[in-house]
């Protein structure tokens, strides 16, 4: 029997949550965004292996909702492995799609757009239970396309609608090839784009030395001279400073490491640190800030960093159990993520419990955070337990494109 190819395109720019209709517990959304911070820690981990030296950019929760939609009809072994991939239980699993719709609510604000959509085979039937879970939990609209035949038509159609969703960011995420032997498309899209709450004024934008791992290169450095959030984090061994959003339900996490400290190195320690640690020990200090403009868009196909984080048997035909999504046999053949990101002195536009001990530099002048050298940023939700919504990091800020396809 031929086993029907199931592709997983998270078209974003920056990922956030999704849609529903219950109302849960506090303690259910917050279970939610650790098991969000804890994939996010892992992807990051994954995604940098071999890669320490190029820039990255990727939205985790836009994964996460991907895989959600994924882990609704997943059976068996399939099951086990997504949800212990994404670091939730199996038990009641409609309670955990349900939680997207309350993570959603508690951050909705004008700067974010979310959508999801499952595009489907004319020839293949879903299990309306299956629809009604993705529907109901994760606000994901259902449309049929014919793939088999007319993949060019297939492809238009789902990149009109990343383009759509994501205010012209990502236009091609697919091609008619990828598409032809296809049987389900899961979609989700994500824009934001936010003011910074304390600008970055351009007539102080200047060309300034950047320490690239290749090499001093000349980049277009911003200043702004004000209070801020920040902390020196000993375990990290590097500065960490929080960049506000106008809407206040969002802040970018700039952390720059001590020079000759590793990226990979402050990511272990981040991992056993937990963000909220950080953060729970930031003051606000005033800082001469000193950020360069970036822009880094990405294609990254996911197949081998979620293999290696333990999803194996969604890709093999043979093991593949998606018979709660229909009853034709299906298997996922591709998960593919294309990004798109830009800081500059407006803000941000994006198409992703070990102590530690944490003080607060005591100077009388202003401090300088200067990020002249590579540097980890992750933009996350305000509200606690703080969700990662996006990561990346900055190797060369004159480099503003890259591809994981052989991930």
């Amino acid at each position: 029997m031929v086993r029907g190819r199931f592709t997983v395109g998270t078209t974003f720019l920056l990922g956030l949550a999704a849609v529903v209709t219950m109302a849960l517990s506090s303690v259910e959304l917050d279970n939610l965004r650790i098991s969000s911070a804890q994939f996010s820690q892992d992807l990051f981990t994954v995604l940098r292996e071999g890669k320490e030296n190029e820039n990255l950019v990727a939205s985790p929760i836009s994964l996460q909702i991907a895989l959600a939609m994924l882990l609704a009809g997943a059976k068996e072994n399939s099951k086990t492995q997504l949800s212990t991939v994404l670091h939730v239980g199996t038990e009641d699993l409609q309670t955990y799609l349900n939680a997207y719709k309350e993570l959603l609510e508690s951050i909705k604000d004008p700067v974010l757009n979310v959508a999801s959509t499952v595009f489907v085979d004319s020839a293949i039937k879903l299990l309306d239970t299956y629809t009604t879970a993705v529907s109901t939990g994760i606000g994901a609209n259902v449309q049929q396309v014919d793939f088999a035949t007319a993949p060019d038509a297939a492809a238009k159609t789902i990149n009109d609608w990343c383009s759509t969703n994501t205010n012209g960011k990502i236009t091609d995420l697919f091609t008619a090839d990828d598409l032809q032997s296809a049987s389900v498309v899961l979609a989700n899209a994500v824009h934001f784009k936010a003011l910074w709450k304390k600008k970055f004024d351009v007539q102080y934008t200047r060309e300034r030395d950047f320490k690239s791992p290749t090499g001093v290169v000349k980049v277009q450095m911003m200043f702004n001279s004000d209070h801020y959030n920040y902390a020196y984090s000993e375990q990290l061994k590097a500065e960490v400073l929080e960049l506000p959003y106008a809407s206040d339900k969002f802040r970018m996490l700039v952390i720059l490491p001590n020079e000759g400290v590793a990226l990979k190195d402050v990511d272990s320690s981040l991992k056993a640190t937990g963000l909220d640690t950080i953060i729970k020990g930031m003051t606000s200090t005033k800082l001469d800030v000193y950020i360069p403009r970036f822009k880094v868009e990405m294609t990254i196909n996911l197949n081998d960093p979620l293999v290696k984080l333990g999803a194996a048997d969604i890709f093999d035909q043979g093991k593949c159990n998606l018979t709660g999504i229909s009853a034709a046999p299906l298997f996922v053949s591709q998960v593919k993520q294309k990004v798109f990101i830009e800081v500059n002195e407006e803000g941000t536009e994006a198409a992703a419990v070990t102590a530690a001990r944490i003080q607060k530099r005591s100077l009388s002048f202003p401090e300088k955070f200067e990020a002249d050298h590579p540097f980890i940023f992750i933009l996350i939700s305000t509200k606690k337990p703080h969700g990662v919504a996006f990561f990346g990091a900055v190797l060369d800020p004159k480099t503003n494109s890259g591809t994981h396809d052989e991930l």
